[in-house]
Protein backbone atom coordinates (compact mmCIF):
# COMPACT_ATOMS: atom_id res chain seq x y z
CA UNK A 1 0.00 0.00 0.00
CA UNK A 2 1.75 3.51 -1.08
CA UNK A 3 1.72 5.66 2.14
CA UNK A 4 2.23 9.60 2.37
CA UNK A 5 4.75 11.22 4.42
CA UNK A 6 5.49 14.82 4.51
CA UNK A 7 9.52 16.35 4.73
CA UNK A 8 10.30 19.94 4.96
CA UNK A 9 6.49 21.13 3.70
CA UNK A 10 6.75 18.23 0.60
CA UNK A 11 4.73 15.10 0.47
CA UNK A 12 6.61 11.91 -0.75
CA UNK A 13 4.52 9.07 -1.43
CA UNK A 14 6.57 5.39 -0.52
CA UNK A 15 6.14 1.83 0.13
CA UNK A 16 7.95 -0.87 1.06
CA UNK A 17 7.99 -4.81 -0.52
CA UNK A 18 9.88 -7.38 0.40
CA UNK A 19 12.30 -8.86 -2.04
CA UNK A 20 13.67 -12.16 -0.40
CA UNK A 21 15.54 -11.07 2.82
CA UNK A 22 15.42 -7.53 2.19
CA UNK A 23 13.10 -4.30 1.72
CA UNK A 24 12.49 -2.45 -1.45
CA UNK A 25 11.58 1.00 -1.55
CA UNK A 26 9.30 2.50 -3.80
CA UNK A 27 9.22 6.31 -4.89
CA UNK A 28 7.86 7.98 -8.07
CA UNK A 29 11.72 7.67 -9.46
CA UNK A 30 11.62 3.83 -8.76
CA UNK A 31 13.18 1.86 -6.50
CA UNK A 32 15.82 1.16 -4.09
CA UNK A 33 16.66 -1.59 -1.78
CA UNK A 34 16.86 -0.40 1.82
CA UNK A 35 17.65 -1.62 5.16
CA UNK A 36 18.19 -0.60 8.90
CA UNK A 37 20.72 -2.89 10.86
CA UNK A 38 21.94 -2.49 13.96
CA UNK A 39 25.52 -0.10 13.86
CA UNK A 40 28.98 -1.27 15.61
CA UNK A 41 29.18 0.27 18.98
CA UNK A 42 26.08 0.56 19.06
CA UNK A 43 23.66 2.63 16.57
CA UNK A 44 21.32 2.23 13.58
CA UNK A 45 23.18 1.76 9.92
CA UNK A 46 20.60 2.79 6.98
CA UNK A 47 21.20 0.90 4.16
CA UNK A 48 20.32 2.80 0.96
CA UNK A 49 21.30 0.96 -2.49
CA UNK A 50 24.80 0.51 -1.99
CA UNK A 51 25.38 3.56 0.96
CA UNK A 52 25.05 3.54 4.47
CA UNK A 53 24.60 5.90 6.96
CA UNK A 54 24.89 6.03 10.88
CA UNK A 55 21.74 7.20 12.14
CA UNK A 56 19.86 8.49 15.19
CA UNK A 57 15.81 8.10 14.80
CA UNK A 58 12.94 9.31 17.49
CA UNK A 59 9.30 8.43 17.08
CA UNK A 60 6.19 10.73 18.96
CA UNK A 61 3.47 9.73 17.24
CA UNK A 62 2.99 10.29 13.53
CA UNK A 63 6.40 12.22 13.09
CA UNK A 64 9.42 10.57 13.44
CA UNK A 65 13.24 12.54 13.45
CA UNK A 66 16.07 11.41 11.82
CA UNK A 67 19.44 12.51 12.49
CA UNK A 68 21.52 11.88 9.56
CA UNK A 69 25.03 13.42 8.68
CA UNK A 70 24.87 16.09 10.78
CA UNK A 71 20.92 16.66 9.61
CA UNK A 72 17.81 16.39 11.12
CA UNK A 73 14.70 15.83 9.43
CA UNK A 74 11.00 15.40 10.75
CA UNK A 75 9.12 13.30 8.84
CA UNK A 76 5.12 13.19 9.44
CA UNK A 77 3.29 10.21 8.36
CA UNK A 78 0.03 11.14 6.96
CA UNK A 79 -3.04 9.21 7.66
CA UNK A 80 -4.38 7.62 4.28
CA UNK A 81 -7.87 7.67 5.31
CA UNK A 82 -7.94 11.47 5.97
CA UNK A 83 -5.82 11.80 3.01
CA UNK A 84 -7.88 10.65 0.47
CA UNK A 85 -10.89 12.02 2.45
CA UNK A 86 -9.34 15.31 1.99
CA UNK A 87 -8.65 14.74 -1.48
CA UNK A 88 -12.00 14.14 -2.80
CA UNK A 89 -13.64 16.68 -0.40
CA UNK A 90 -15.33 13.92 0.83
CA UNK A 91 -15.28 11.96 4.36
CA UNK A 92 -13.93 9.07 5.73
CA UNK A 93 -17.22 7.65 4.99
CA UNK A 94 -16.54 7.57 1.69
CA UNK A 95 -13.40 5.07 2.33
CA UNK A 96 -13.90 1.39 2.72
CA UNK A 97 -11.32 0.16 5.50
CA UNK A 98 -9.72 -3.15 6.15
CA UNK A 99 -11.27 -4.83 8.92
CA UNK A 100 -8.38 -6.94 9.64
CA UNK A 101 -4.84 -7.22 8.28
CA UNK A 102 -4.70 -9.49 5.30
CA UNK A 103 -3.70 -9.23 1.59
CA UNK A 104 -6.32 -8.34 -1.37
CA UNK A 105 -6.82 -11.73 -3.55
CA UNK A 106 -9.43 -10.26 -5.88
CA UNK A 107 -10.42 -6.92 -6.96
CA UNK A 108 -13.54 -6.59 -9.03
CA UNK A 109 -13.67 -3.04 -10.23
CA UNK A 110 -11.37 -0.09 -11.56
CA UNK A 111 -11.39 3.99 -10.64
CA UNK A 112 -14.46 5.74 -12.61
CA UNK A 113 -16.69 2.30 -12.18
CA UNK A 114 -19.94 2.96 -11.15
CA UNK A 115 -21.42 0.25 -8.40
CA UNK A 116 -24.44 -0.12 -6.84
CA UNK A 117 -24.98 -1.03 -2.83
CA UNK A 118 -24.34 -4.50 -2.21
CA UNK A 119 -21.84 -5.05 -5.30
CA UNK A 120 -18.27 -6.71 -4.50
CA UNK A 121 -15.59 -4.47 -4.89
CA UNK A 122 -12.90 -6.66 -3.91
CA UNK A 123 -11.95 -10.17 -1.47
CA UNK A 124 -9.39 -9.88 1.13
CA UNK A 125 -8.14 -13.35 2.90
CA UNK A 126 -6.98 -12.96 6.44
CA UNK A 127 -5.81 -16.26 8.46
CA UNK A 128 -6.99 -17.79 5.68
CA UNK A 129 -10.81 -16.31 5.78
CA UNK A 130 -12.22 -14.82 3.03
CA UNK A 131 -14.44 -11.61 3.11
CA UNK A 132 -16.09 -9.64 0.26
CA UNK A 133 -15.72 -6.15 0.32
CA UNK A 134 -18.96 -4.58 -0.74
CA UNK A 135 -19.97 -1.05 -1.74
CA UNK A 136 -22.21 0.41 1.37
CA UNK A 137 -24.06 2.72 -1.16
CA UNK A 138 -23.91 3.41 -4.82
CA UNK A 139 -21.51 5.57 -6.11
CA UNK A 140 -18.54 5.62 -8.44
CA UNK A 141 -15.37 4.47 -7.63
CA UNK A 142 -12.90 6.81 -6.99
CA UNK A 143 -9.58 4.89 -6.17
CA UNK A 144 -8.20 1.23 -5.36
CA UNK A 145 -5.77 1.82 -2.74
CA UNK A 146 -4.38 -1.94 -3.17
CA UNK A 147 -3.94 -4.13 -5.32
CA UNK A 148 -4.37 -8.51 -5.95
CA UNK A 149 -1.30 -9.30 -3.96
CA UNK A 150 -0.56 -6.39 -1.73
CA UNK A 151 -1.16 -6.93 2.15
CA UNK A 152 -2.05 -3.97 4.04
CA UNK A 153 -2.76 -3.39 8.32
CA UNK A 154 -5.87 -3.03 9.67
CA UNK A 155 -7.95 0.18 9.36
CA UNK A 156 -5.65 0.56 5.86
CA UNK A 157 -8.04 2.35 3.22
CA UNK A 158 -8.79 -0.52 0.60
CA UNK A 159 -11.05 1.62 -2.00
CA UNK A 160 -12.38 4.88 -1.72
CA UNK A 161 -16.12 6.19 -3.50
CA UNK A 162 -16.27 9.47 -4.97
CA UNK A 163 -18.27 11.67 -2.48
CA UNK A 164 -21.90 12.32 -2.81
CA UNK A 165 -23.54 15.47 -3.96
CA UNK A 166 -24.09 17.98 -1.55
CA UNK A 167 -21.61 15.83 1.20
Amino acid sequence: MRHTFIVAETQHEAWLSRRGDAYLLHLAEGSIPVAIEAAEGGGQLLRIGAEAFGVLVAADGDAVYIHIEGSTFAVRYVDPVQRYASHAGGSADDVAEAPMPGVAIAVHVKEGQRVSAGDTLMVIESMKLETAIKAWREGVVAAVHVGVGQTFQRSAPLLSLAPQSGS
